[in-house]
């Protein structure tokens, strides 16, 4: 939706009105929801008789002018190809005419968006053609094709994203605008988002603290649904997918309606299933690797004159075995198991439906409220969240007690509200900003074995962002305040166990006979400043960001003491852990060709008391081993150090829209302590380069959009690890080939798009070095997945006007 602000000035001549013809209008018009200004409006004026008196366009500023008016009734017209026209009645003189320009095509919005809301931090957009594609992979596996972002897989079909080097902790998750919260700190917690239900997936890579909060200190990943149905009638699709390895099968559909008797509201229902046998790797079947995924979904809105109110529910099921070869019954037998090439026991795996013990199963509520207000300043945000997350997880136990030995409950409310007041127009420039609040209060109960303390938190943030944007460029300063308050509620046992390690004392919680009651309080603040420059106009732009984020320790980094069936590792956490503080200094250089288009960014970052979860060392300088009655594990500990992160990402495409096209991306990170030159960090990604090749055949009849793909990903081995603290050696480089063929079938009102695709095709045995699974076995091998989605669009009779 554009608005079309004609503000206009009339300089009439002495005389008496009407005696002359010399009134003067001028006008500017703007976009409604970014205020930038619109070019190339057609502007018309028509007389009661609909004789054309006079017509311009808008300049590259958005205004217009016209000149020699006589007083009297006119129509005032703006026409544009991408725009509803629209016709308003004024008289002469007038003071202001208000235009309201409806959007046919999506394009507008993104052209508009280019100035004024542009990051100027290395971005990528996941969308369309890219994001179908990915269709039945999880979000990690969906964000890990934007440069910079590689997969940390978890024992089965669970996998979790790494930024620029640091892990899911770090890389803020927003869902429609919602920051995710569940349990993050097993390989094998997912994180619970629907991709089906992501519209467009961005990829923002750089400290973000200062617009989105706590947690954003490698960058954010924000899922945005699609919109809902503005124009009268029906829409959606209907997926189906069957994916070779693991034998998996996924049906998923979405519907949008729009009520055209009841002008204004929209609804939307969605939901999916998919259930998967155990995986193989090239050499062997992953033991109890089963899963099956359920989603539902549905939302409401309604859209008034200045006013947006939508509301959604979203429920996430998710059930998994957990690989039966990351267990030892003995020190000995761990031994064996790291780094073992094939899994002792793994001859006796078949690929099986049913899922086994030790397995996890989690469900996860979203419900968002939220509320849109365009004022005569601004623009009033405001979005009530809640989340509950609850997960169990259970053990090989005797007997038929089916409790889980691992059960977990986090309740999450979160309230948010922003204003952005209305640009002041500076000559050619334009000054526009936002201020904001949030505020979350978090409940996370635990019941079950050893592991960690039951909690309370209460977070509040506010920040405020200025910026100043036109043709050359933009600049944005911002700055941000946090608190978190938080209560831990331990055990007698728990107690002791970190009182024995010499990280609790009886000055940090209030004892009793029942308890210990731990209470820590943090505040912190960041701030940033980011330009972009346009170098070459529609060609070339230079982006530089300064930022920094903060983000708050998490429970099982301050509590945890155990392992659990989705830990392969005995975990120590210490209550002595404080804020972990990044200062980022990114350069992005982004241009934009018919021949070539690309984006490649080099950043670097301080990091003051990160969060390090890397095995911890006996008195002898071997990784520690805890034995218990459930077997034997490694000993990791989290610590504190200052640490550095450096490195470079991008993506080149050449021939984006010719017939033959190629595209090469890749990402070099270097991290490590800042007060010791040989003290790398565990966990870094080692260098990746992938390139794909897309051949776009020509339409013929009802067949249209059909392209063949090759791809192929290489990666190296990290040479940068410390032996004393590494389980095992990183593994060695490998390349994986791939390749798929895709086409669009025109059937009238629908289209059915079909993609067969096929992974790892030469059944590469390797390992990942991010993943803690790699001392224990190899990733999934090839697989062929075939996708089918038939899209429609249903609108019902509508009267034409002219």
């Amino acid at each position: 939706m554009v608005w079309a602000i004609a503000q206009a000035s009339w300089a009439q001549a002495q005389e008496p009105e009407g005696a002359r013809c010399d009134a003067r209008l001028d006008g500017h018009i703007t976009d409604e929801v970014f205020d930038l200004a619109v070019p190339g409006v057609r502007v018309l004026l028509v007389d009661p008789s609909g004789t054309e008196v006079a017509r311009t366009r808008s300049d590259a500023d958005g205004g217009f002018v016209f000149d020699g008016l006589c007083a009297g009734p006119y129509t005032l017209r703006a026409l544009d190809d991408a725009h509803d026209a629209l016709s308003r009645d004024i008289v002469v003189p007038t003071r202001h005419v208000h235009l309201e320009l409806h959007g046919r095509v999506e394009a507008v919005v993104v052209e508009a968006a280019r100035w004024g809301t542009e990051d100027t931090r290395t971005t990528t957009v996941i969308d369309g053609e890219a994001l179908a594609r990915t269709r039945g992979d999880d979000l990690a596996q969906v964000a890990a094709t934007a440069p910079g972002v590689v997969v940390q897989r978890g024992s089965g079909d669970v996998s979790k994203p790494i930024l620029r080097g640091m892990s899911e902790r770090r890389m803020l998750v927003l869902f429609d605008g919602v920051r995710h919260e569940g349990q993050k700190w097993g390989p094998d917690h997912g994180t619970e988002i629907d991709p089906f239900a992501a519209g467009s997936i961005t990829v923002a890579r750089g400290a973000a603290g200062v617009r989105y909060g706590p947690d954003a200190i490698a960058g954010v990943l924000r899922v945005d649904p699609r919109p809902l149905r503005t124009a009268p009638g029906v829409d959606g699709e209907v997926h189906g997918l069957f994916a070779a390895n693991g034998l998996r099968s996924t049906a998923a559909a979405r519907i949008d309606g729009a009520p055209a008797g009841v002008p204004g509201f929209a609804w939307r229902l969605e939901g999916n299933i998919a259930r998967g046998a155990s995986l193989r790797a090239p050499d062997y079947v992953l033991g109890n690797t089963a899963s099956g995924t359920y989603n539902v979904g549905a939302s409401l809105g309604w859209r008034g004159r200045g006013v947006e109110i939508v509301a959604s529910w979203r429920h996430h099921r998710v059930e998994a075995g957990v690989f039966y070869g990351n267990r030892a019954e003995s020190p000995s037998v761990l031994a064996d198991l790291l780094g073992a090439p094939v899994p002792p026991g793994s001859e006796r795996w078949r690929v099986r439906w049913p899922i086994d013990v030790p397995r996890q199963a989690v469900d996860h509520d979203t419900g968002i409220l939220r509320a849109t207000a365009s004022l005569a300043p601004g623009t009033l945000r405001a979005a009530y969240s809640i989340q509950l997350d609850r997960r169990r997880e259970f053990e090989p136990i005797r007997g038929d007690d089916d409790r889980a030995q691992y059960d977990f409950t986090l309740r999450t409310h979160g309230l948010d509200a922003s204003f952005d007041h209305r640009p002041a127009h500076i000559g050619r420039a334009n000054l526009g900003g936002t201020v904001g609040v949030m505020g979350q209060f978090q409940e996370n109960v635990y019941r079950g074995l050893p592991l960690v303390p039951n909690e309370r938190s209460g977070t509040f943030g506010a920040f405020a962002a200025e910026r100043v944007w036109g043709r050359a460029g933009e600049i944005e300063v911002g700055a941000r305040y946090d608190h978190q308050t938080r209560l831990s509620v331990l055990t007698p046992g728990a107690y002791g166990r970190h009182a024995a390690r010499d990280t609790l004392g009886p000055d940090d919680c209030a004892l009793s006979d029942t308890a210990a009651r731990c209470l820590l309080a943090w505040n912190t603040g960041s701030a940033s400043v980011g330009g972009l420059v346009r170098a070459v106009p529609d060609l070339l732009d230079l982006k530089l960001d300064l930022s920094g984020a903060s983000r708050f320790p998490d429970l099982d980094e301050l509590y945890l003491n155990g392992t659990a069936p989705t830990l392969p590792v005995y975990g120590v956490g210490d209550p002595s852990l404080g804020v972990e503080t990044t200062w980022s200094a990114s350069f992005t250089m982004a241009w934009t060709h018919r021949w070539t288009t690309g984006q490649v960014g080099a950043f670097g970052s301080l990091v003051d008391d990160y969060i390090e979860f890397a095995p911890d060392l006996d008195p002898a300088g071997s990784v520690g081993v805890e034995v218990l009655s459930r077997g034997a594990f490694p000993r990791y500990r989290y610590r504190a150090v200052d640490a550095w992160f450096a490195g470079v990402d991008g993506v080149v495409e050449i021939a984006p829209q010719e017939v033959i096209g190629l595209s090469v991306r890749g990402a070099l990170v270097r991290a490590g302590e800042r007060d010791d030159p040989q003290g790398f960090l565990a966990g870094v990604p080692p260098d990746h380069l992938g390139a794909a090749a897309i051949a776009r055949l020509p339409t013929r009849g009802r067949v249209g959009a059909a392209s063949l793909r090759v791809e192929g990903d290489v990666v190296g081995r990290q040479g940068r690890w410390d032996a004393s603290t590494d389980l095992a050696p990183p593994p060695r480089p490998y390349a994986l080939l791939g390749a798929g063929v895709g086409l669009s079938l025109d059937l009238g009102h629908n289209v059915l798009d079909l993609d067969l695709q096929g992974r790892n095709l030469t059944n590469q045995a390797y390992r990942r070095y991010t993943s803690l699974n790699r001392t224990f076995a190899d990733e999934p091998g090839w697989d062929v997945r075939l996708r089918a989605t038939l899209r429609f669009d249903v609108h019902p009779p509508h009267k034409e006007h002219p």
